[in-house]
């Protein structure tokens, strides 16, 4: 095959790529054969085929075809970058952040490992260096539709709300049509109690996409808030028709229930919301724990957090808006404290989520597994306690923190959970 075909089929699969059809971008390359292919062309072959891998979940696959090229390329900021990818799609943060730091030591000018390292960080909790490093990549000419969009989520997360409504807006000039992102910078303004300003991008979203029932379903929760009620009424009528059997028109209406102060109703909703929740729909599942737990804490109704967070430690859904409630019912206001993010060890167990097998193949029997949970705490040995008892009242087995991995001087925080990864790491 002539240079010109091969440049032809590579470029070819990297478009289906970025297009989001990694088995379309698999079969183009499968016209090629690796081992007769230059030096050059190799690294992109193998590159390409990694990230495709491993957008489909076949992360082993990727990191044995990456092995021995970077064994043979080891300078290679192309493969580097490809690896820190994978690892980030597998959740091995911590790897791929070295991955794609040794790729930008190699070549600290390519926007791409840039913004990937930056959404590493991003995942890490880790905002002013993951905004740091947005900026970065914009500053060298990365995708703006993409950085824009993600540089303001690690802008609302590190609190600077304003400034990630500036992102957006910029990004909207871009995308008009996007009732996602408009819907996004709704909630910034509801959040900040700009009700006027939230209804304004409320209506230029429902203009795009009127059946949106995350539109239906945001407006109202804004319009209670905003004490509007009868508006809130008008968007439970729109979303109890786009979604009658789904959890969430339910969901609104517990919220309702709840501004109207009646309490028992509200609580009735977010039990049948639940019972209503498909286990396998894990989004709106993890929406509707994170209202359930808010209503419950802002009610004091201490034995039903219990409850719900029980339900979400089995279902792998602790996240850092589930944990915040829940600690500021049961924890301690810390006027001084750490944020620990930590490994933790148990006895395997059936239902564990999207667990990654060590070994190639995942060959041999599960016996323990590992799991990173993030805790706020006094210092080591009380985020050790802390964790230990909290594993074991969740029912695991032969608990062990093996790891510290970050720490962070935090102040005016509540004790306890913070957050735990919802996926697993099989010994």
């Amino acid at each position: 095959m002539d240079p010109e075909q091969v440049d032809s089929i590579l470029d070819e699969a990297n478009r289906l790529l970025n297009a989001g059809q990694p088995e379309e971008s698999l079969r183009c390359l499968e016209q090629l054969e690796q081992e007769a292919l230059g030096e050059d062309d190799r690294v992109e072959y193998g590159a390409l085929r990694a990230y495709a891998l491993g957008e489909l979940g076949r992360v082993a696959e990727a990191l044995a075809l990456l092995e021995p090229l970077l064994e043979e390329f080891p300078k290679s900021a192309r493969l580097l970058g490809a690896l820190g990818v994978v690892l980030s799609g597998a959740n091995e943060l911590e790897q791929a952040c070295e991955a794609l730091q040794a790729a930008i030591a190699l070549d600290g000018e390519d926007e791409t490992l840039l913004a990937n390292l930056a959404l590493v960080r991003e995942k890490l909790h880790d905002y002013d260096a993951a905004i740091e490093l947005y900026d970065r990549a914009l500053e060298l000419g990365a995708d703006l539709d993409w950085v824009l969009v993600r540089k303001a989520a690690a802008l609302t997360e590190a609190g600077d709300t304003e400034a990630a409504k500036v992102m957006l807006k910029r990004y909207l000039s871009l995308v008009p049509d996007d009732a996602e992102q408009l819907v996004a910078l709704a909630i910034l303004y509801s959040d900040d109690e700009q009700y006027e300003q939230a209804y304004a991008a409320y209506r230029e979203a429902e203009q795009i996409d009127r059946d949106s029932s995350g539109l239906r379903l945001n407006w109202g929760v804004t319009a209670v808030r905003a004490g509007d009620l009868d508006q809130a009424r008008a968007q439970l009528e729109h979303l109890e028709r786009l979604e009658s059997g789904s959890a969430r028109p339910l969901l609104l209406r517990a919220f309702i229930c709840e501004e109207e102060h009646e309490l028992a109703a509200a609580r009735r909703c977010y039990a049948d919301a639940l019972a209503r929740v498909q286990p396998s729909n894990t989004e709106e599942l993890v929406y509707a724990l994170e209202m359930a737990m808010d209503f419950s804490a802002r009610n004091g109704m201490r034995a039903n957090c219990e409850k719900l967070m029980r339900r979400a430690y089995a279902a792998n859904a602790c996240t850092a808006e589930l944990c915040e409630p829940y600690r500021e019912v049961n924890g301690e206001l810390l006027a001084d404290g750490y944020w620990f993010s930590m490994v933790v060890e148990a006895d395997f167990r059936l239902g564990l989520f999207a667990v990654h097998e060590s070994g190639p193949d995942g060959a041999g029997r599960p016996r323990r597994y590992q799991r990173r949970f993030q805790v706020i705490a006094r210092n080591h040995d009380e985020a050790i306690d802390m964790v230990t008892r909290f594993a074991q009242r969740a029912g695991e087995r032969h608990v062990v923190v093996r790891e510290f991995l970050r720490e962070e001087k935090i102040q005016d925080l509540y004790s306890g959970v913070y957050e735990i990864d919802a996926e697993s790491y099989v010994l």
